[in-house]
C-alpha cells in the first residue's frame, strides 16, 4: 500500500451516502446533507417505475382517477359552458359585460 491508495479511498464513503462531514470552530463534527438531498429526481422515478410493479399500478390508478374527475367536471359544467358560449355568440362580449354589470347592480342594490 502506497500513498496513492489512501488518496483514492479517502472520499469513497461520501459518494455512497451523500453526506458531508465538516468541522465547525467549536471542535465537534456536524453531519449535513448535500444539496441534492430531498429534491425530486424524475429520471430515478422513471427507473423505479419501470422496475416496481406496485408503483406502476399506483400511478396508472391515480392517472385514471384524475382523468375521470376531469371528464366528470366537464360533463357537470357542460350546460353552463354551452349557455355561456351561446350568450357570447348572440350578444357578443359587450352584451355579456352588460349582463354582468346588471347582475352586479342587482346584488349591490338588493333584489327588491
Amino acid at each position: 500500500m502506497d500513498f496513492n491508495y489512501f488518496l483514492k479511498q479517502k472520499y469513497k464513503a461520501h459518494k455512497n451516502n451523500a453526506k458531508l462531514n465538516y468541522y465547525q470552530n467549536k471542535g465537534y463534527n456536524y453531519n449535513s446533507q448535500s444539496g441534492d438531498y430531498g429534491k425530486f429526481n424524475p429520471i430515478a422515478f422513471i427507473n423505479s417505475l419501470r422496475n416496481n410493479r406496485k408503483l406502476k399500478i399506483f400511478v396508472v390508478v391515480i392517472m385514471t382517477v384524475i382523468m375521470v374527475l376531469f371528464i366528470g367536471l366537464i360533463a357537470l359544467f357542460y350546460n353552463l359552458i354551452t349557455l355561456f358560449v351561446g350568450s357570447v355568440s348572440q350578444n357578443g362580449v359587450s352584451g355579456l359585460l352588460d349582463q354582468l354589470i346588471n347582475f352586479l347592480n342587482t346584488i349591490w342594490n338588493g333584489a327588491n
